[in-house]
């Protein structure tokens, strides 16, 4: 995966908290902090409600974007968000500023791939799992990974273990229960 093109700009913010962020908010900005393992104290910043809905849309979560807050550019992902529940809209956003080929942990999506053969005899999927916790560096970060589900036959199930070895290493305990046919 390649560094983005893609810069949100950002502008440093003084105060923290619940007021803070909806006076934030009310001004059409997002509250937002970044912090790594080369960020000694976290940065709290504002950004661009539709700049960030914008990016966030194209790229999703595990892609690569640049923060520029002052003379400061800072690689990040977006690690966390929150969303409003009735309306949707996002409240706060954690950026992790990564460091060039240093491991980090994350979540990412898995992707069931194909109509199990037992459902299509008439067993119903059952899914358990829907991330898969890895460690891995920004240049082998999946956007999601692909999990083939289409040989399982009633009564059958997937583990984590039973899951494609990729460039990264699952944290997720090899015996999790992923899905199930019955």
């Amino acid at each position: 995966m390649s560094q983005s093109d893609f810069v949100l700009n950002a502008e440093a913010r003084e105060k923290v908290g619940k007021a803070s962020a909806r006076s934030v908010r009310s001004l059409k900005k997002l509250p937002a902090v970044v912090y790594g393992p080369e960020i000694k104290d976290n940065i709290y910043i504002l950004i661009d409600y539709k700049e960030f809905e914008k990016a966030f849309k194209a790229f999703g979560r595990h892609h690569p974007l640049t923060i520029s807050v002052g003379k400061k550019k800072l690689s990040v992902i977006v690690k966390d968000y929150r969303i409003h529940p009735i309306s949707r809209d996002f409240l706060h956003v954690d950026f992790y500023a990564y460091a060039p080929k240093k491991p980090f942990t994350t979540e990412v999506p898995l992707n069931y791939l194909g109509t199990p053969v037992g459902v299509k005899e008439g067993g119903g999927l059952y899914v358990f799992a829907r991330k898969l916790k890895i460690n891995t560096d920004i240049e082998n970060l999946p956007a999601a990974v692909d999990v083939d589900i289409s040989q399982l036959k009633i009564n059958q199930y997937l583990i984590v273990r039973d899951i494609q070895k990729g460039n990264y290493k699952i944290l997720t305990h090899e015996g999790t229960a992923l899905v199930e046919i019955k």
